[in-house]
């Protein structure tokens, strides 16, 4: 009787241990819909591998040699981008676009000093947009990076 009871208890815990619910893998976001979820921001752009500022977002007008705080930019899934210049000025018909293996991001059409142009996609999450490219600043060109958050 004693026998009987562990191997029933046996067989319902081994039972209850192989049904497992079935996890199912979340398919991971695109960057063009990482891209296309938000109205992004921007909130530092540096040049020279990081050792110059060229705006950081709350600063003062004095210490950004741009003021970007009025940027904001919706890349839409059409390949259109919607948003705001560096004056609030809204704007549409400006377009986008990522390469096949989604590390370029092409801009054009914005109106926005540095910004319309070819760029590498060093990463787009949820929370942050960084992409690195040549920049011109003050007549020296070098490499910039751009970090948008989202709005």
């Amino acid at each position: 009787m004693k026998n009987l009871l562990i191997i029933t208890i046996l067989l319902v815990f081994g039972f209850v241990s192989s049904c497992k619910k079935d996890d199912t893998a979340t398919p991971a976001k695109s960057k063009k819909e990482y891209l296309s979820a938000k109205t992004w921001i921007v909130n530092t752009v540096t040049a020279a591998g990081g050792s110059v500022s060229i705006y950081k977002r709350g600063n003062t007008s004095a210490n950004n040699l741009y003021d970007l705080d009025k940027v904001a930019l919706k890349f839409n899934s059409d390949g259109t981008i919607t948003g705001t210049d560096n004056t609030g000025k809204a704007f549409s018909g400006a377009k986008w676009s990522l390469s096949t293996d989604e590390t370029k991001l092409t801009i054009s059409g914005t109106g926005i000093t540095g910004l319309d142009g070819q760029a590498t996609v060093v990463q787009v999450t949820d929370t942050i947009l960084e992409v690195k490219g040549t920049v011109t600043i003050q007549g020296l060109t070098g490499e910039g990076t751009i970090i948008a958050v989202p709005q």
